[in-house]
């Protein structure tokens, strides 16, 4: 049976990079597993992992086994192409591919940062507005966003402060699908970087843009 394959991404705070970063998971026993992670360890926090198939006789595969990247560039220590499968337990696995066999979906690392004392937010698009009681109690008119039209594989956690106290936000892996538009939120002290992005994958392209540019370009 041939497995789909799809394009990788990774969208950092509005900015777009072709494929996904490896790291490595060291076992109990000791051993080393290539995976890409979203979140971070700690109280508050969560790791999130996808196991990457296909790697073994990789130079990527003998430098996360060994712990030493010296000698990588940045291209070796990326994957570009993907397919999902799953791993013994059920759970989602990401098997290497050398190109891209479906453009109906793509694969997105989105490493969402937070606000200052904030959080975020991966929805689809605005639908309405609606009023809402606001943090004192006052009806306010509010947008209602539809619900991140995409399928997520993995879900991360980063947080701010002792246990996350101060703030805290997901980051996750998702297959997203053409032509349907998601946003991603950030509350908190954004210090002049905006509030929101909004992205599509167009089955060429993966566009990424805040509300401004995208009323300003009408691409999508």
């Amino acid at each position: 049976m041939t497995h789909k394959t799809y394009k990788i991404y990774t969208i950092e705070d509005g900015i777009v990079s072709e494929g996904a970063e490896i790291g490595a998971l060291t076992l109990k026993s000791g051993d080393k597993i290539p995976v890409i992670i979203v979140g971070e360890a700690g109280r508050g926090r969560k790791f999130g992992v996808l196991p990457v198939g296909g790697l073994q006789e990789s130079a990527l595969m003998d430098a996360l086994k060994n712990g030493n990247y010296k000698g990588l560039n940045e291209e070796q220590k990326t994957i570009r192409f993907g397919s999902i499968g799953a791993t013994k337990t059920g759970n989602p696995k990401l098997f290497v591919a050398e190109n891209a066999s479906e453009t109906d979906k793509v694969i997105v690392v989105f490493r969402t940062p937070i606000g200052f004392r904030g959080g975020n937010t991966h929805t689809g698009d605005k639908v309405c507005e609606e009023f809402k009681e606001d943090e004192w109690g006052m009806p306010k008119l509010q947008p209602v966003y539809a619900d991140f039209p995409g399928e997520i594989l993995v879900e991360g956690v980063i947080a701010e402060g002792d246990a996350g106290r101060m703030g805290s936000g997901k980051q996750i892996i998702a297959l997203v699908p053409k032509n349907k538009v998601f946003r991603i939120g950030y509350s908190g002290r954004r210090y002049g970087a905006p509030g929101a992005h909004y992205g599509v994958w167009d089955g060429q392209r993966l566009m990424v843009l805040t509300k401004e540019e995208r009323e300003a370009s009408d691409l999508f």
